[in-house]
């Protein structure tokens, strides 16, 4: 039997699952104060900006129901791939590219006005220009985690709509298809210090939940 060589319990996530969470983070944070924002300015639509996050939950919409028409907007976050990026690698650490989904879910009215489809795609939308805004600001170009994270793309936004389809009303997607170059170590290898955003997830769901409180 031969020996082992790595002499340590692999507990801590790879740099790809904090840049995901670093992200799911990000979202929820300013998706919160645009919330705040558009209270304070007396939007008529700042419902719109009250959107809620989730961490690899594929079909957050199914919670909505008649009953709770404030579910929507959703944002779900999702790791899609990682692969070997350009650049120089080590032995022991490695220049990667890591592909993300980010999906933004919205329906659109209750009312019976045969106007919910068009409603869900406008909505959707609106969504998705706030997420995009917010990845793409400038404070975010590392998105918060120099050091590991070389840059970040918005490669790509599509509409659609889900397979399954609630029918209280109905749902409009519009994913944004994000690729963010980073570095990720071996296990032998200690990394450079990062100071993620403090979040935690509902198991059952996914949902996210930052401090918004928490100091810079």
């Amino acid at each position: 039997m031969s020996d082992y060589v790595v002499d340590e319990l692999l507990s801590s996530p790879d740099n790809v699952e904090i840049v995901r969470d670093q992200i799911c983070g990000i979202l929820a944070l300013e998706a919160a104060h645009q919330y705040e924002l558009a209270d304070k300015a007396g939007d008529a639509r700042k419902e719109d900006y009250k959107i809620k996050v989730y961490l690899e939950n594929d079909q957050p919409w199914e919670l909505q129901t008649e009953d709770d028409k404030e579910v929507f907007p959703l944002v779900n976050v999702s790791l899609v791939s990682v692969d070997r990026g350009n650049g120089s690698t080590t032995t022991n650490k490695n220049n990667v590219t890591a592909s993300f989904y980010i999906d933004c879910y919205a329906t659109g009215t209750f009312d019976g006005d045969g106007q919910t489809g068009r409603m869900a795609v406008v909505k959707a939308w609106k969504t998705a220009r706030i997420i995009r805004n917010i990845l793409c600001a400038a404070n975010y170009a590392y998105l918060g985690l120099r050091g590991v994270v070389t840059s970040r793309q918005v490669k790509s936004l599509t509409a659609g709509m889900p397979n399954q389809q609630n029918a209280a009303g109905r749902v409009c997607i519009v994913r944004i298809a994000m690729d963010v170059d980073l570095l990720e170590f071996s296990p032998q290898v200690s990394g450079v210090e990062i100071a993620p955003i403090s979040l935690e997830f509902l198991d059952d769901t996914g949902l996210v939940i930052v401090d918004m409180d928490q100091e810079e």
